[in-house]
């Protein structure tokens, strides 16, 4: 697949501003497009023209941007290729945005989290308007990223550990993440990009088992350093060890853990006896989380127990998987949080595919339509 001259990327946050620094270095002419409600970050992008990523060794770097835009739609039909980085909470919202928009022959690209392919192709399902596009997601971001300003980041590419999953599976734009993002390898299917989630992994347990320090102290808590004891990097490995039955449920032949994801993704030097120890001699030891009194009003939890582990607690009752480490961190961020993250959370029947068993699971993916 040829790299396009021209794409839109949806979003404006530190995850969406990497993106369209990266495709922008690649020669490709970005339109950066958000929400109106989200007018300041655009407007200072409209300003400058450009991206800045600020680091410590070469300062501030700046990489041109085309346009950028409040309207979303006018900028999906301006460009053959789409790369969505927003929160999970927002894949509906963009999801329905497109299924309205796309026309035959664009492609879109779901940076982030896992689930905004499938969510794509419901909702275009639920409009009967089945387009001849090619849809793709990450399992991650391919970055370490963070907004400092409207219009500045700070970034660092992974140096693996991101994956890219087709929808149909193994089309032609997996073959083009590749060759904008070396250092992103392909997922078999869609399944694998969602349960290879690492945020579902290792935030909310962390921040449950801690909590009275969490929400009782002000500034920053080092969440995986002082807070992930032994016993928390045990209910951690917990959560691990239920997605990769899940995985082993649908054959997904991948079958490495949290801890190795941690080496390949360049946090951790190697892989120690216990997660704790590995946890411990990683980057993630020296993070800060906003601790304090609204400490849970955090995407932390706000987006990883809703739009992850109910997600991938759903996926493990259809394929037969019992998740009860998931189940338990669901619900007691939910007691915490004053939430029924069960009634809230994205499910399989959100997705219209509920009931349709670990084949029909499979089918889809490999199909990309159900």
């Amino acid at each position: 697949m040829n790299v396009p001259e021209s794409a839109a990327v949806l979003g404006s946050g530190a995850g969406a501003l990497s993106c369209a620094m990266e495709l922008s270095l690649a020669g490709i002419k970005v339109t950066v497009a958000d929400l109106p409600q989200f007018s300041a970050n655009v407007t200072a992008l409209a300003e400058t023209g450009v991206v800045r990523l600020k680091s410590p060794w070469h300062g501030v770097i700046e990489s041109p941007i085309a346009h950028a835009s409040t309207d979303p739609r006018q900028a999906v039909r301006d460009n053959p290729f789409i790369v969505v980085s927003v929160p999970a909470f927002g894949h509906q919202t963009f999801a329905e945005l497109l299924a309205d928009t796309l026309e035959d022959g664009q492609s879109v690209l779901w940076v982030g989290e896992g689930g905004g392919a499938l969510t794509l192709a419901a909702a275009m399902r639920r409009t009967k308007r089945r387009r001849e596009v090619q849809l793709a997601e990450t399992n991650s971001l391919p970055y370490g990223a963070r907004v400092r300003a409207p219009g500045l980041i700070t970034a660092s590419r992974k140096s693996g550990g991101t994956r890219v999953a087709g929808l149909p599976a193994g089309n032609d734009l997996v073959e083009l993440v590749g060759q904008i993002w070396p250092w992103v390898s392909p997922a078999e299917n869609v399944w694998e990009t969602m349960l290879l989630n690492f945020n579902a992994i290792d935030h909310v347990a962390p921040i449950v088992c801690n909590l009275g320090a969490v929400q009782g102290r002000t500034g920053g808590f080092l969440l995986w350093g002082e807070g992930a004891t032994p016993g928390v990097a045990r209910v951690i490995e917990g959560v691990d060890n239920e997605l990769l039955a899940i995985r082993a449920a649908l054959g997904l032949r991948d079958r490495a853990g949290y801890a190795d994801y941690l080496v390949e993704q360049g946090f951790a030097p190697e892989r120690g006896e216990t997660l704790h120890a590995t946890l411990q001699s990683s980057a993630f030891a020296g993070s800060t989380f906003p601790s304090g009194p609204d400490a849970l009003n955090n995407r932390y939890i706000t987006e990883d127990v809703p739009f992850a582990l109910v997600t991938l607690a759903s996926l493990g009752d259809e394929v037969g998987v019992d998740t009860p480490t998931v189940d338990s961190l669901i619900h007691l961020s939910g007691i915490a949080s004053g939430t029924d993250f069960w009634a809230t959370g994205r499910t399989l029947a959100d997705l219209d595919l509920a009931g349709l068993g670990r084949d029909g699971l499979l089918a889809a993916a490999q199909d990309g339509w159900w």
